[in-house]
């Protein structure tokens, strides 16, 4: 089995000018996005080799993710390929007063390209509750500061005539599509691709917009057999499903997922778990108001409030416990929003056990026999029964250290 890291132990030392960009070399600068460096604000900047070797590189032991992006950093920093790419002009914010996650970064390439690197969710609340409002919000604030970091970023004097390339994993993709699609036309000639990994897609209206369009071929993504990130909202179609080790929503780190030589393992399409899941969350968004999925979001982070927690992490260190706590602390939400969260999570598991009744349906054994008969519950009671027990689950799975504060030293 080998991953992003092992790709940097056979072909780190290849240089772009022997072998071109590729899919690989996009996930490694998407990763490293995720890191915050001391003196990574430095409009000078600093070369991969030189971050590693002084130390500039700063621990993060509330990332679970944050030990395979140390170890492809030092890859990174290890071979020629990129010890000599120039990381500068980074950014980071996380502000829960206006709910804004954010950070980015450039990162000049020895192909006289740059790479501007938007960071996905990190284990903040208010990075993921950011993430929910993208359901029922034209606009997030997040969308905002990455359409301001890549228009100052491409008028840099240092990056004037340099071709662009644009990454980013999670809802960095998102927002490396969101601000390529908003750029000046003038900007956009010079982005050569974008490259997404697993990232939540637009929402209908950017979707149809003339400055998407003009980019939409130029949009590279990938998810994971199990995606469910990856096919929210508008996604973006053709996609590759590339093949993870992992299981489930553990899919969505990337360091599972396999690669040979310089390209990605891949697979023909996604599983049917990720079709179940697409295709609820899908008829959720066609079938509900942008108001109703707000007060949807809502109530579940008024929930989550009442858990005290800060940090992604604090919910799931000890699952159980977590979602026995939020339900013995609905008293506390505000009514009204308690009523309207448990009507639309019975509409979400009604909807959603549907769709997997409809899949089973539709499932032959090798012979070309139905198999559906064994598997169905034999009456609506049965069904709602099953859906909320632990029987229910059975069933599905048989289915199938942010910078504080805003610097910006992009300001003219």
């Amino acid at each position: 089995m080998a991953n992003m890291v092992d790709y940097l132990a056979w072909r780190g030392d290849i240089p772009f000018a022997a072998a071109p960009w590729n899919e690989l070399d996009g996930l490694l600068t998407a990763s490293v996005s995720y890191l915050d460096f001391n003196g990574g604000r430095d409009p000078r900047g600093w070369t991969i080799e030189e971050m590693q070797r002084i130390g500039l590189l700063q621990d993060n032991p509330d990332s679970p993710s944050f030990p395979s992006r140390k170890q492809a950093f030092e890859g990174m920093a290890a071979g020629e390929r990129f010890r000599g790419c120039r990381i500068h002009h980074a950014i980071g914010m996380t502000d829960e007063e206006i709910k804004i996650q954010f950070s980015a970064m450039c990162i000049d390439l020895p192909d006289g390209t740059t790479c501007i690197a938007f960071r996905g969710t990190d284990n903040t609340i208010v990075g993921w509750q950011e993430d929910f409002n993208m359901a029922f919000t034209a606009r997030v604030p997040a969308q905002e500061a990455a359409v301001v970091y890549l228009a100052r970023a491409a008028e840099l004097p240092e990056l004037s005539g340099r071709k662009l390339r644009v990454t980013g994993h999670s809802k960095g993709g998102n927002l490396a599509v969101y601000a390529s699609a908003c750029a000046s036309e003038a900007i956009q000639e010079r982005i050569e691709s974008i490259w997404v990994y697993d990232a939540p897609g637009m929402n209908r209206e950017m979707a149809q917009d003339e400055g998407y369009l003009r980019i939409k071929g130029r949009v590279h993504s990938f998810i994971p057999q199990t995606s469910i990130i990856g096919l929210l909202m508008d996604y973006y179609d053709p996609y590759t499903v590339v093949y993870s080790t992992a299981t489930g929503m553990s899919q969505h780190d990337p360091s599972s997922w396999q690669v040979y030589g310089p390209r990605f393992e891949t697979k023909p399409e996604v599983d049917q778990t990720a079709k179940v899941v697409r295709d609820t969350l899908h008829d959720w968004m066609e079938n509900s108001t942008p108001e109703q999925r707000g007060a949807f979001v809502d109530a579940l982070f008024q929930l989550v409030e009442t858990t005290k927690a800060t940090k992604v992490s604090e919910l799931t260190g000890e699952k159980l416990k977590t979602m026995m706590k939020m339900i013995g602390n609905r008293k506390e939400v505000n009514p009204e929003a308690r009523r309207v969260f448990t009507r639309l999570m019975a509409q979400a598991i009604s909807l959603g056990f549907g769709n997997v009744i409809e899949m089973v349906r539709s499932r032959k054994d090798d012979n070309g026999n139905d198999t559906a008969e064994a598997v169905l519950p034999e009456s609506a009671d049965e069904t709602a029964e099953t859906t909320g027990s632990e029987g229910g689950k059975k069933q599905t799975r048989g289915t199938n250290k942010e910078t504080p504060g805003a610097t910006n030293t992009l300001d003219k």
